[in-house]
């Protein structure tokens, strides 16, 4: 059963939201990240272990990013693709 155009734009609006996120989430990684290196460098306890954790996440983010943008793109084209046959069975 071919897609709505409403359900292609759901799925593109639920993955822009998740992008937000997910980039929200690699800022304030990246500010914690920014921090912690610093004390790291001066061997304080626990901030050579928060700044690997911190490292491991934001390699892990990113790995999901890529994956919300391929998803992204495909829904986009899935969207034009719906909207053009719709297009098409009123012309």
């Amino acid at each position: 059963m071919p897609l709505r155009v409403s359900e292609a734009e759901g799925d593109v609006l639920i993955l822009q939201r998740r992008r937000s996120a997910a980039l929200e989430r690699a800022r304030e990684l990246a500010d914690e990240r920014q921090s912690v290196t610093a004390a790291a460098q001066r061997y304080e306890v626990g901030a050579r272990a928060r700044l690997s954790e911190i490292n491991q996440a934001l390699a892990v983010l990113d790995s999901e990013l890529r994956n919300v943008e391929a998803a992204l793109s495909e829904a986009g084209r899935v969207l034009a693709l719906t909207e053009k046959e719709r297009t098409d069975e009123h012309a």
